[in-house]
């Protein structure tokens, strides 16, 4: 039945040599089979399938830079807690500091037993493994939690009273840490509002507001100017009088005179200063400030961050013997740790105040496929989502620099041995070296999935012939007709292999990101994502925000782009083509010279070329000096289009401007046409040369025949070209012509190397495109100067969309190839 022979596919297809073991073949069974062994000995081999994570959501907490201290730290921080409480020389003070009575109860839970042994003079600890790391920064966590509750503190009297008690309604939140310009003459302040206009200046409008409170005012006064407008910059230092009255301190200019004073704190945003008999005392305030018509209170939330000051954690009593233990440990000579470790440490410990930021954190950082899997799963995976984690700064576990680091009037206060930074970078998922990974192992993949075709078809196949009673090979001879039979393609399969990676693999890279939104300066070693047809599609919606600039700019670019191509191989052509007709002309003498003096814009290195022209042709170049002197520039005077700036002229003439004090040849920001038509006649002396010298060879093999059969029917001299020169040599050359338009169409050096893509590069309303760029300058700009990546890869895409069609249906019309 031709079912056994599907079963035995399939079979073969699953794990490839499994159905050449059911048709009793050994031989080629084992060959397969190593074939996909080494496919799973790779993937497991490159992935950590077994490995076991030591404490919870060690995989994410291992992107974070630094060392853990490990479980015996926690023992011997432990150690010195006991220590401490059997240590007659501690002074009762210092023990009741240092003692927590929480933690010990705590141990007791975890299964830590502490019997204070007489005899020894010492508690003997048992258990002590149970204190892990895990658990003590859960301990740390829940301590800290409970010593810093949220509260609001009354500025008069001192009473403190929690977040869930205080009946907020009648408080204003007020602004200590602005700048307003105030209206002596209306009492009314200001606020400047900024607007970034499409052009990418700022609008400056002054609103009116309170001086205080965020009391929402109705139709509010706007100025565009803030003059006659005194400045009134509030500091963040807040004083207190002897009727507990609270005073902001200000620095007021006018002018040039800057003067610092004091205002009351008032729930009428009346602007009321300090008399001068009074008798200011500083007071410390570092949250918000709420205030009604008769109280003031400050709020406290550990970790917000106010007016650019991170709110502390209050510092619970295993902190102390915490950075006891954390001293010794930085003292002892040649120890393993730093700021960085500690600096870990704090984090992880933040994460445990904060477990729905922690969980995020895992969610992201812990993942099977980019962690736990092998080349091949993780390659398809990366290729399928580019990563899913981006990049992280973690700020907000400096709120516990006081708590574990110490204050500086703290006793064991370690700031010494520890230098924080402003904060905590975790690296995402790099994407471009996930998607490189990620091809070179789905292409890898891909020729492991050949031998599975192979295994799947060659069980198939045998077992058909066995149900039709014909011939079955034996292994020694099914492998030499293999041999025998592909031969070609064997041998070709090395080349195959190597050119996938080096070629194919590059092309399919720059194909996906054309669908990405992989752009800015960073973004080659950050996270992206797909974004679909986005970027194709704005360059047809030109209300996008992509497509106001880009898509604009594109058909732009394309316009000129085929204008260049098409000029530049129509001029080139025919420059050659008459070239070749004067040097085969039996009138011309020393025919070899003149050949060989034309044919030297081909032997010198184009870039030299190029370089040489943008210098020859500045405006203080050389071929500007020549015609100044020979009087070109004075007839151009006249007439009026050099020798004065733009702005003067007027009508017709403007459209043939030349320049103010020179010819601008490459640099006319106002007449790009005329740059555009100096680069097709420079591109001439670069590119005729190689047609001359090509439609010589032709002409030279053309029958002299045809000429003599001409010349007997009377045929003029023009006619001979038009009727036999020009079909016969286009007849020869429509391939490489066709080739040369290609070419032209992305000739990169005339265009960069010339002008730039200039004039009138730079500017992000035309996306970057200079006046002369053609798509490929314009996208080498894009990548190099700009990073927009995303937006260079879909004009390429577009470009070898446009250029392959184009070039493939011309070569298809064309007599050479249809003759093939």
């Amino acid at each position: 039945m031709k079912k056994k022979s599907y079963l035995k596919g399939t079979a073969s297809a699953i794990i490839p040599g499994l159905g050449q073991l059911l048709n009793k073949q050994v031989l080629k069974a084992i060959f397969f089979f190593l074939i996909f062994a080494l496919f799973i000995s790779l993937e497991l081999q490159t992935g950590n399938y077994f490995v076991k994570e030591e404490y919870e959501n060690q995989v994410a907490y291992n992107k974070i830079p630094g060392k853990d201290f490990g479980d015996s730290w926690y023992n011997s921080m432990l150690e010195n807690y006991y220590g401490v409480k059997i240590n007659s020389s501690v002074s009762s003070s210092d023990k009741a500091r240092y003692l927590d009575l929480e933690f010990e109860e705590y141990l007791d839970e975890i299964g830590v037993d502490v019997v204070f042994n007489e005899s020894k003079g010492k508690y003997d600890i048992k258990g002590m493994e149970n204190l892990t790391e895990d658990k003590a920064l859960k301990y740390f966590a829940m301590q800290l939690s409970k010593s810093s509750p949220r509260t609001y503190t009354n500025l008069k009297n001192g009473d403190v009273i929690s977040y869930e008690d205080f009946d907020s309604i009648n408080y204003k939140n007020i602004k200590t840490k602005e700048v307003l310009f105030y209206n002596e003459e209306s009492e009314i302040f200001f606020y400047e509002l900024r607007t970034e206009l499409p052009d990418k200046s700022v609008k400056k409008e002054y609103v009116q507001t309170n001086l205080f409170t965020n009391n929402i005012i109705e139709n509010p006064i706007v100025l565009d100017k803030n003059d006659g407008l005194i400045e009134v910059n509030k500091l963040n230092s807040f004083f207190t009088d002897e009727n507990n009255n609270i005073y902001l301190s200000v620095e007021i200019k006018e002018g040039e005179t800057k003067e610092v004073k004091f205002i009351k704190i008032n729930f009428d945003n009346k602007l009321e200063y300090s008399l001068d008999n009074i008798t200011l005392t500083k007071k410390v305030i570092q949250g918000p400030i709420y205030i009604s018509e008769t109280d003031f209170f400050e709020y406290y939330e550990p970790s917000l961050l106010h007016n650019g000051v991170r709110l502390q954690y209050k510092e619970p009593k295993i902190m102390n013997i915490f950075r006891f233990t954390m001293g010794q440990t930085f003292r002892t000579p040649g120890n393993n740790y730093n700021a960085t470790d500690f600096e870990k440490l704090m984090l992880k410990v933040y994460f445990e105040l904060n477990p729905d930021i922690r969980d995020n954190f895992v969610l992201q950082y812990d993942n099977f496929f980019h962690d736990k899997a092998g080349m091949f799963i993780k390659g398809y995976w990366s290729v399928v989502t580019l990563g899913n984690a981006k990049k992280q700064n973690f700020t907000s576990y400096n709120a516990l620099r006081e708590a574990m680091i110490g204050k500086v009037t703290s006793k064991d206060n370690i700031s010494q041995y520890i230098s924080l930074v402003e904060s905590i970078p975790i690296q995402g998922h790099i994407s471009t070296m996930m998607l490189v990974e990620g091809l070179i192992a789905v292409i890898l993949s891909l020729f492991f999935f050949i031998f599975n075709v192979w295994s799947a078809m060659d069980a198939y196949k045998v077992q058909e012939q066995r149900r039709k009673e014909e011939k079955v090979f034996k292994t020694k001879e099914y492998f030499k007709s293999v041999w025998d039979n592909g031969f070609e393609y064997i041998v070709l399969s090395p080349a195959l292999f190597v050119l996938a990676f080096i070629s194919i693999m590059p092309i399919l890279f720059g194909f996906i990101i054309a669908f990405t939104s992989i752009s800015g300066n960073q973004s080659m070693v950050e996270n992206f994502n797909y974004v679909g047809l986005k970027n194709f599609i704005a360059l047809f919606d030109f209300n996008s925000s992509l497509g106001s600039s880009f898509g604009k700019a594109f058909w732009g670019v394309l316009g000129w782009t085929i204008i260049w191509a098409v000029l530049s191989t129509v001029t080139v052509f025919f420059g050659g083509f008459i070239q070749a007709l004067i040097l085969n002309s039996d009138k011309v003498v020393l025919r070899k010279l003149w050949r060989t003096i034309l044919i030297l814009p081909w032997a010198i290195p184009a870039l030299l070329s190029q370089m040489v022209f943008s210098v020859m042709f500045k405006e203080v170049g050389f071929i500007n000096q020549i015609l100044r002197d020979i009087g070109v520039y004075n007839i151009l005077q006249n007439i009026g289009i050099l020798g004065k700036p733009f702005s003067e002229m007027t009508g017709f003439l403007k459209y043939f401007w030349l320049g103010n004090e020179n010819i601008q040849w490459f640099t006319n920001a106002f007449n790009t046409n005329f740059v555009k038509t100096t680069l097709v006649v420079v591109n001439i002396w670069l590119g005729f040369p190689y047609f001359m010298a090509l439609m010589t060879g032709i002409m030279t093999a053309i029958d002299k025949t045809l000429y003599e059969a001409s010349d007997i029917d009377g045929a003029t001299g023009f006619q001979k070209i038009t009727k036999i020169t020009i079909p016969l040599v286009l007849y020869s050359t429509a391939p490489i012509l066709i080739m040369t338009f290609s070419g032209n169409f992305n000739n990169f050096g005339v265009i960069y190397f010339i002008t730039g893509g200039g004039p009138n590069t730079g500017l992000a309303s035309r996306g970057y495109a200079g006046s002369t760029d053609i798509l490929i300058s314009w996208m080498y700009s894009l990548t190099v100067d700009y990073s927009i990546y995303n937006m260079a890869s879909a004009f390429s895409v577009l470009v070898f969309l446009f250029v392959g069609s184009i070039t493939a249906w011309n070569l298809s019309k064309t007599r050479a190839f249809q003759g093939d």
